[in-house]
């Protein structure tokens, strides 16, 4: 149709046709060869797939990414094969690890997607509902259940919640796409300030309630998730869901795509009345609560060696280079896991991964071969809070670079800033929708196009300073206008870090880059 603004059509597709009902499509152009069509293209994504852009126009095939959603970030040893197998037959080797727990696959084809489905059916993976206007994976904590030390085992509940939703066609047609996050992680590992809906375990005295904040997010128009100022119970989980859902559904912006998440919303609305309407469309009031004690952001991980609740066991957290890891160090992992009686692996929302119940025997030596695949369980300040978005490799809305870049850089810091060892968190991100939290970190990195030395425009970064996440204290990093070219950041963060060492500021570099970014 003529004449369409870009909401209009998405309401027009999704009414017309439901995208849980493309599968039937994609099999015609994977028999006929043809190129998949707009329409097609854009249900598509609620089996998790996207169109790739190669921005070096090295080939002409149509290419599409394929996200493969995790149930609590979780695979057993026969999933992760069945991953590695699509990564090598399919995906010319690539795999990466995602924010939300999830795996990216490259380079798939049309004509083998049926093949690919049936693979992850076998072994009871799904691609559904991996991207769209529907509800997405759920995030939690990666070693809930299984560590000695948390606040309350939520892993059932997370899947109640997946279950509900999955393939439910009340909810597959949203204003946009949904986040929720449940945790009940003693860290408050799943930066539960910048989901659409959260749930934070906390005691209160002798029960664990969760406290409910909605409205998160970092694209446009980003905000820190408002708190109801509510607790609720773990049984309550699954009707507050449905219910903030719902509203989202019925209430969120249909004819502006750019206003249609649940934090616009409860922008147009306030707290308070989306309360009233959550207790109205609940049947009962929540009561009243206050925020639970949060953990600093600096400490907000699982990387590391962690004690199990299984007797004489252990559970080892890996960290990637920024989330790339592929079919190779996956092998890798497997025959590690293998060798060293592990059955599981769960992804963290940190692009990481952790080892399940590892016997406290084969610690020492599996520890020695993560670092050997590059995975330390130690890694350096630099590393340890890094994340890295897909950039320009294969994103369509992609700028710059990010993955190699960033391996670049935090080889360049940990080497020149040897001497530096508090905890800094770096996101680098090849676009400004900020998939790799570039705006709650401390040092930001924006893909966006500058002058270089000789005067010509490249793809290089623009630096954000100063964020922080820390529940109703969170703020996000300044945008401070500095752009730089690739081969100029590496000197300039380094400048940075060793100004803050010469410095009389011992507050922590955090502190110093929100000062700076502030004037």
């Amino acid at each position: 149709m003529t004449n369409e603004t870009k909401a209009q059509r998405v309401e027009r597709l999704k009414q017309e046709k439901c995208g849980l009902d493309v599968l039937d499509d994609l099999a015609r152009y994977a028999a006929s060869g043809e190129a998949i069509d707009p329409d097609t293209i854009d249900r598509m994504k609620y089996y998790g797939l996207y169109t790739q852009k190669l921005h070096d126009g090295s080939d002409a095939k149509q290419y599409l990414m394929l996200r493969l959603k995790l149930v609590a970030g979780e695979m057993n040893r026969d999933q992760l094969q069945t991953v590695i197998d699509i990564s090598t037959d399919f995906g010319r080797g690539c795999a990466d690890f995602t924010t939300r727990q999830n795996i990216q696959f490259h380079w798939i084809e049309c004509r083998n997607l049926a093949e690919i489905f049936t693979r992850l059916q076998q072994v009871g993976l799904t691609t559904r509902m991996g991207s769209g206007d529907c509800m997405r994976n759920i995030v939690t904590c990666p070693l809930s259940g299984v560590i000695a030390d948390e606040v309350s085992d939520v892993t059932s509940v997370v899947r109640e919640v997946n279950r509900y939703f999955d393939s439910n066609r009340e909810f597959i047609n949203l204003p946009r796409k949904f986040k929720i996050a449940i945790s009940g992680c003693a860290c408050h590992c799943v930066r539960h300030e910048v989901q659409d809906l959260s749930f934070v375990a906390l005691q209160k005295g002798n029960e664990v309630v969760f406290d409910v904040a909605v409205g998160g997010g970092l694209s446009g128009g980003r905000q820190i998730a408002k708190r109801l100022n509510v607790h609720c119970s773990e049984a309550q989980i699954v009707d507050i869901a449905k219910a903030v859902a719902g509203l989202f559904r019925d209430h969120g912006n249909r004819e502006n795509r750019t206003r249609a998440r649940t934090r616009h919303l409860l922008a147009d609305w306030g707290v308070d009345k989306f309360r009233l309407a959550l207790t109205e469309r609940l049947g009962y009031e929540l009561p009243s609560g206050v925020e639970p004690d949060l953990t600093p952001s600096e400490k907000r991980h699982h990387v590391g060696i962690f004690p199990a609740r299984k007797p004489a066991c252990s559970c080892i957290g890996g960290k990637t280079p920024g989330g790339r890891v592929g079919a190779e160090t996956l092998r890798a992992i497997l025959q590690l896991m293998v060798k060293h009686e592990v059955q599981t692996l769960r992804i963290t929302p940190t692009q990481d991964f952790v080892l399940l119940d590892v016997p406290n025997a084969e610690s020492e030596a599996l520890v020695a071969a993560l670092e050997a695949l590059d995975l330390p369980v130690d890694p350096s300040p630099f590393r340890l809070r890094s994340l890295a978005c897909v950039g320009n490799e294969y994103c369509k809305f992609g700028v710059s670079e990010t993955k190699q870049f960033a391996r670049k850089l935090l080889a360049y810091l940990e080497q020149s800033c040897a001497d530096f060892n508090e905890p800094l968190s770096l996101g680098i991100s090849g676009c400004p929708h900020g998939c790799a939290h570039p705006n709650l970190a401390d040092i930001g990195l924006v893909g966006c196009m500058v002058k270089d030395a000789a005067d010509r425009r490249v793809a290089g970064y623009e630096l954000h300073l100063g964020g922080r996440i820390h529940g109703t204290r969170s703020h996000f990093a300044a945008q401070t206008g500095i752009k730089l070219a690739p081969d100029q950041v590496a000197a300039y963060l380094e400048s940075l870090i060793k100004d803050y060492l010469g410095s009389e500021h011992h507050q922590g570099v955090g502190d110093y880059l929100h000062q700076l970014a502030h004037g």
